[in-house]
């Protein structure tokens, strides 16, 4: 009875993913439906699909992150509460992250600050704000904290392939307007200001979430050959490179410094910082 309720929740899931990959988003960039933000909507209670998928997104990624620790001789109690403080300090990274970038608004609405349900989050502060958590974690629980990172960092690029799609119910993240074949509808009251006679643009979140994709899948494979040690070197860089690539497409693209805006900037940056951690396990690994 149990492998036939696995098995048929299983199916039920791929059915539903399938629906949403090959009917209904190809139906949605048409503009034959526009997307709902609300997932649930009843009277005054309203749970996003933004809110809905980010906590999908991060409930996979600690499962995996789990099993991976177990499977890497880490303690199941502290497989199992690491990845919490992970979470916990990266949401609150994220959200601190995207009020820097907005002082000049927060200043004067501070109560707007612990409104979440709004929306407003920064990657680049979840990821600071995660490392923090990795450290303080591996320190309650004796463990060695480039061990726990390369573990847990690669889980990022699933749980952002997910995530990315609260975007697409939003009608947000999108590049500049095309008429390049897999185009997306954007509805009138959800263009940006000065693009109002434009139907169709890039829809740069699918772009970003491919190749967060792609480049997971990319580590699973080397990662059966080196293991998982280079995990954090390789989150680090290619999470930077997609959000390189995919910065020149959106629509609030603002170069500050050469052809580069400030989140590209922030990026290359991380890439150094990854690139040091990659030559440092590759010269513990020969000594």
């Amino acid at each position: 009875m149990n492998k036939f309720l696995k098995g048929f929740l299983i199916g039920a899931l791929a059915f539903i993913v399938a629906y949403f990959l090959f009917i209904y988003i190809p139906t949605a960039f048409r503009g034959q439906i526009i997307p709902d933000p609300n997932f649930i909507l009843i009277r005054t209670f309203t749970i996003k699909w933004y809110g809905f998928l980010i906590a999908c997104a991060v409930l996979i990624a600690y499962f995996l992150a789990d099993k991976e620790m177990i499977k890497n001789s880490i303690k199941s109690t502290s497989a199992e509460a690491i990845p919490i403080y992970v979470i916990a300090f990266g949401f609150i990274g994220a959200r601190l992250g995207f009020v820097v970038q907005n002082i000049p608004y927060f200043s004067k609405n501070l109560l707007e600050v612990v409104r979440i349900w709004d929306g407003g989050l920064s990657i680049h502060g979840a990821i600071l704000g995660g490392l923090i958590g990795i450290w303080i974690a591996a320190s309650i629980y004796r463990e060695k904290f480039l061990k726990i990172a390369n573990l847990i960092a690669p889980t990022i690029f699933l749980a952002g392939a997910i995530g990315r799609f609260g975007n697409f119910f939003n009608q947000e993240i999108i590049g500049q307007p095309t008429d390049v074949w897999w185009k997306m509808y954007i509805a009138p009251q959800n263009r940006p200001a000065g693009y109002e006679n434009f139907d169709f643009f890039h829809p740069v979140f699918l772009y970003e979430s491919i190749l967060f994709v792609f480049f997971y899948l990319i580590y699973l494979c080397l990662s059966k050959k080196y293991g998982s040690r280079f995990g954090f070197a390789y989150t680090l860089i290619f999470y930077s490179v997609t959000r390189i690539i995919v910065e020149f497409w959106r629509i609030d693209y603002k170069p500050t410094l050469g052809p580069f805006d400030l989140a590209q900037l922030v990026s290359f940056g991380i890439i150094l910082i990854g690139l040091i951690v990659a030559v440092m396990t590759l010269t513990k690994g020969k000594k």
